[in-house]
């Protein structure tokens, strides 16, 4: 039987989301609940995470035994071995034929920036930044939408066939005191929001022009090589 484990984690409590040697990813720490089960066939991510990145929406997928029907029942197990720091939304029975990484049409991210006072208690779940001019942010974005080859937003050691990507969407909104970048694209490079995030704000700071950023959209040029911090950023649903 092929299952769907769709879950949340906290990425300050890994070293990225993809098995390691150490052992302290959050694929290890998920293998490890369900092994507890008796449930030992490898999970199978559809996105990879970086270290200190969160997910409100992960997605998974692991071979299991028929016995394992009663979803209510192995949720509530899975979670009593894998809390605090990853949560079982909801599992579904699946196809045979299922792939949870090449069955993938979207993925979505945001990336959270919070004005108000430094608070310790957050500092891991959102970037602490001064007020964003929205207006400003949202023309800024519009230059990541469509197709384009994202070779200068990449982080290195990826598998990539190719840096061509297609986003669909790249906004920005407020919520109470926060702002909210959000990011949609049938795939993303490693590292490519945070590269695209502290891109934007370099230009929202008048350390990069928009002619600068328009040549590293076109993969001209590479002007900006830095990543936001990882503490912002959550992937949020992926859609198939």
């Amino acid at each position: 039987m092929k299952l769907k484990l769709v879950f949340s984690y906290d990425g300050s409590a890994f070293l990225g989301s993809a098995t390691q040697p150490h052992k302290k990813s959050v694929q290890d720490a998920l293998q490890k609940a369900l092994n507890h089960l008796g449930i030992f066939s490898k999970v199978l991510m559809a996105s990879r995470t970086d270290k200190g990145v969160h997910a409100s929406f992960a997605v998974a997928c692991v071979e299991c035994g028929e016995h394992f029907k009663d979803l209510i029942y192995l949720k509530k197990q899975i979670n009593k071995f894998s809390h605090p720091y990853i949560h079982i939304r909801y599992l579904k029975i699946m196809p045979s034929d299922f792939e949870v990484r090449y069955d993938v049409k979207s993925r979505e991210y945001r990336y959270i920036f919070h004005h108000g006072h430094f608070n310790p208690f957050l500092s891991r779940y959102v970037y602490f930044y001064p007020k964003i001019d929205i207006q400003k942010a949202n023309e800024i974005l519009k230059y990541f939408i469509g197709e384009h080859d994202f070779k200068y937003f990449c982080k290195s050691g990826g598998d990539n066939k190719t840096t061509i990507r297609e986003i669909s969407n790249a906004s920005a909104y407020t919520y109470k005191n926060m702002t909210i970048f959000h990011f949609k694209a049938n795939g993303f490079l490693r590292g490519q929001i945070r590269l695209s995030v502290a891109s934007v704000l370099k230009v929202l700071e008048n350390k990069m022009d928009i002619k600068e950023l328009k040549d590293q959209i076109k993969a001209k040029k590479q002007h900006n090589h830095i990543l936001a911090p990882s503490n912002g950023l959550y992937l949020s649903r992926i859609s198939y």
